[in-house]
C-alpha cells in the first residue's frame, strides 16, 4: 500500500535571473507577525491623520517607509543575493514615523517635508544598527528604539520630539484607538508568545511608578497639552494609561529578536524595562525627557539581554523549584541586592526633579532661559501677611519722571466681544468669557501705558505695563526715539480681539501658550523736540501678546505673533 503513494514534489522556489545570476525571491506571508504589527500601526496612522490630530505629514510617513524598505532591500540584494520583501525595513520606518516628530509640523500639512533629513537619518541609523551592532549572530538593540533615542538625546527638543504622551480628550475616537491598540497588542503578543512580557511590563510599570511617587507626591511634569504641571496621582494615571506608553509596551518592547528566548527570561526582561523606565523618568520634569527616558530604558535592557538570559537559564531549564534555586547559586543574592538598590533609587530619582528647572523655549529672540519650577501650595502665612500689607500701602516716590505722586487715569479703547476658541478652553478650562475679557482689557491697557511711556520717554512707566522681553522691546523703541531727537504718540483702534493657543517656539512638548491676538489699526504721530508734527501714518495692526498671569493686572511678557498656532 505504501509503495503506491507518490512523494509530493517539493515546492518550486521562486527565483529571478539578473545578468546570469539567479536571485531567490522572498515574498511576504500573511502569517508573518510583522505584517500584523504593521497593520495595527498603519490603522493608527490613518486615525492620526484624520481624528487624532497627529503633527505628522503623509509625506513624512511615506519617506520613512521608503527609507527603511530601500535599506533592507539593498542590503539583502547586494550582500545576501536575494530579492526580498523588506518587512523589517517597513516596520522600522513605520515605527520611526509613529513616534518621531519635528517641531514646526502641524496637523493638516499632509505633504510637508519639513525636517525630512531627520526622519531619513533616524531610519538609516536604526537599520544600520541592526546589521552592524550584533552579538552571536543577533542584533543587540531594537533598531527603531535605538535610532529614536539617539536622535532625541543628540538633537534635543529644538529639532526633534517624541509623540505626545496624550493625544486627544477621551471620547468615541479615543475609545476606538484604545480598542485597536490594546486588542491588537494582546493578540500579537499571544501569537508571538510574548504576552507575559507585555503584561509584566505594564503591571511592573504601574507598581514601580506608584512606589516612586508615593514618598514624593509633588513630583511634576510639564506637558504641551495641559495648562498646569501634572503632579502626583494625576501624573501616575497619565503615564499608566498613556496611549504612547501602550505603544511602547505592546509594539516596541516585545521584539522577538531582541528579548530573551524563554518565558521566564521574557517576563523578567519586561519587569526590568519597567524598573529602568521609572528610575530614568524620576529626574525629568518636561514631557520630552519623560518620554525619552522611557524609550531609553529599552536600550539599557537590550544591552544587558544576553547577561540576563544566562542569569535566568537555571529557571528555564530546572525541573522544579529546588533545582532552580540550586542552579541560581550565588546569583540570587546578587540579583536581590541589585533589585533592592534600584528600588531605593525610585523615590530618590523622583526627588531629584524637584530641584530641577522648567525650560521656557518660547522666547522669540532664540534664547532658551530656564525658570525655576516651584511646586507647592503657596507662600507661608508670614510672607503672605508682609506682602499683603506692603501692597496695601500707597506707592513711594513719583509715578513717573517729574510727576507728582497720585493715580493715573487711562482711557482704554473698546475691544468688543473677545472670541474664545474651543481649543483654548479644552487646553485650559479655567478660561471663560469673563477671564478672556479681563485678559483683553489688560493687554489694551498695557499698550496704552506703552504708548504714553514712548511719548514721554519714560522707561519707569513702561515697566508698569510690560516685563521681560516685551519690556525690552518697548524700552529699545524709546531709546531709538531719544537718539533721533523726536517723540512718537501711538493710538490704537481694534476691530477684532481673540484668544489664541500657540505652540512654543522650539519644542511643542513644552507647555502651550495662550495669547491675546489683536487686529485693527495703529496711528503714529511723530513730533520734533519743539512739539511740531513731523509725520503721521496709520497702518494695520495684528499682534499676539503673552501675559504674566497676574490676577490683579496682567502685564505683557512676550510677543507671540510669530509662533505657530496649536
Amino acid at each position: 500500500m505504501a509503495s503506491d503513494v507518490q512523494p509530493r514534489p517539493a515546492p518550486k522556489r521562486r527565483t529571478v535571473t539578473i545578468r546570469g545570476r539567479e536571485y531567490p525571491v522572498l515574498l511576504p506571508s500573511i502569517r508573518d507577525p510583522r505584517l500584523h504589527v504593521a497593520a495595527v500601526l498603519l490603522t493608527l496612522q490613518v486615525l492620526g491623520q484624520t481624528v487624532l490630530d497627529f503633527r505628522l505629514s503623509i509625506a513624512q510617513i511615506l519617506i520613512c517607509l521608503a527609507a527603511g524598505a530601500l535599506i533592507e532591500f539593498g542590503f539583502g540584494f547586494f550582500k545576501d543575493r536575494v530579492i526580498m520583501w523588506p518587512a523589517s525595513g517597513l516596520l522600522t520606518g513605520n515605527s520611526t514615523a509613529f513616534i518621531l516628530r519635528v517641531p514646526g509640523t502641524t496637523h493638516g500639512q499632509w505633504w510637508s517635508t519639513h525636517g525630512i533629513w531627520i526622519f531619513v537619518g533616524v531610519v538609516a541609523v536604526s537599520m544600520l544598527s541592526k546589521y552592524f551592532i550584533r552579538w552571536r549572530g543577533r542584533h543587540i538593540f531594537n533598531p527603531s528604539n535605538l535610532g529614536l533615542v539617539l536622535a532625541f538625546v543628540v538633537l534635543g527638543p529644538q529639532y526633534t520630539e517624541p509623540q505626545d504622551l496624550w493625544w486627544i480628550p477621551l471620547g468615541p475616537w479615543m475609545g476606538l484607538t484604545y480598542t485597536i491598540l490594546i486588542g491588537g497588542g494582546l493578540l500579537i503578543g499571544w501569537e508571538l508568545k510574548l504576552l507575559g512580557l507585555e503584561l509584566g511590563y505594564m503591571a511592573a510599570f504601574a507598581l514601580f511608578t506608584a512606589l516612586a511617587f508615593l514618598p514624593v507626591p509633588d513630583h511634576c511634569m510639564i506637558a504641551s497639552w495641559y495648562a498646569t504641571p501634572i503632579c502626583g496621582q494625576q501624573l501616575w494615571q497619565i503615564l499608566v494609561t498613556s496611549p504612547e506608553v501602550l505603544i511602547f509596551a505592546f509594539f516596541m518592547v516585545p521584539d522577538p529578536r531582541t528579548v530573551p528566548d524563554g518565558q521566564v527570561g521574557r517576563f523578567v526582561f519586561g519587569v526590568l524595562v519597567a524598573l529602568l523606565s521609572v528610575v530614568l523618568v524620576g529626574p525629568t520634569t518636561l514631557e520630552f525627557w519623560t518620554k525619552t527616558a522611557i524609550l531609553a530604558s529599552l536600550v539599557f535592557a537590550c544591552a544587558g539581554r544576553f547577561w540576563l538570559s544566562r542569569l535566568v537559564a537555571p529557571l528555564e531549564e530546572a525541573g522544579g523549584m529546588a533545582d532552580a534555586l540550586r542552579g541560581l547559586s550565588w546569583r540570587a543574592p546578587a540579583v536581590l541586592g541589585v533589585s533592592l538598590l534600584l528600588m531605593t533609587l525610585l523615590p530618590l530619582s523622583a526627588q531629584l526633579s524637584l530641584h530641577s528647572v522648567e525650560p521656557a523655549p518660547e522666547l522669540p529672540d532664540g534664547s532658551t532661559p530656564r525658570l525655576t519650577l516651584e511646586v507647592g501650595s503657596g507662600p507661608d502665612i508670614g510672607s503672605w501677611t508682609v506682602a499683603a500689607a506692603g501692597n496695601a500701602l500707597p506707592p513711594s516716590g513719583p509715578t513717573q519722571t517729574g510727576a507728582a505722586p497720585g493715580a493715573r487715569v487711562w482711557t482704554v479703547p473698546p475691544v468688543g466681544t473677545v472670541a474664545v476658541p474651543a481649543n483654548v478652553v479644552a487646553f485650559d478650562p479655567s478660561i471663560n468669557q469673563s477671564v478672556a475679557n479681563q485678559m483683553a482689557h489688560d493687554v489694551v491697557l498695557d499698550l496704552q501705558i506703552e504708548s504714553e511711556a514712548r511719548r514721554a520717554h519714560d522707561n519707569n512707566l513702561a515697566s508698569t505695563g510690560a516685563s521681560g522681553d516685551a519690556l525690552t522691546e518697548f524700552t529699545d523703541v524709546i531709546a531709538q526715539d531719544v537718539a533721533a531727537g523726536h517723540s512718537v504718540q501711538k493710538t490704537y483702534s481694534f476691530d477684532q480681539v481673540k484668544l489664541t493657543l500657540f505652540l512654543p517656539k522650539f519644542s511643542t512638548q513644552a507647555r502651550r501658550l495662550v495669547g491675546v491676538t489683536l487686529h485693527g489699526t495703529t496711528t503714529l504721530i511723530t513730533r520734533d523736540a519743539s512739539g511740531k508734527v513731523i509725520s503721521q501714518q496709520t497702518q494695520p495692526y495684528a499682534k499676539s501678546w503673552g501675559l504674566s498671569g497676574d490676577p490683579s493686572h496682567n502685564v505683557i511678557l512676550n510677543d507671540y505673533t510669530d509662533l505657530t498656532p496649536a
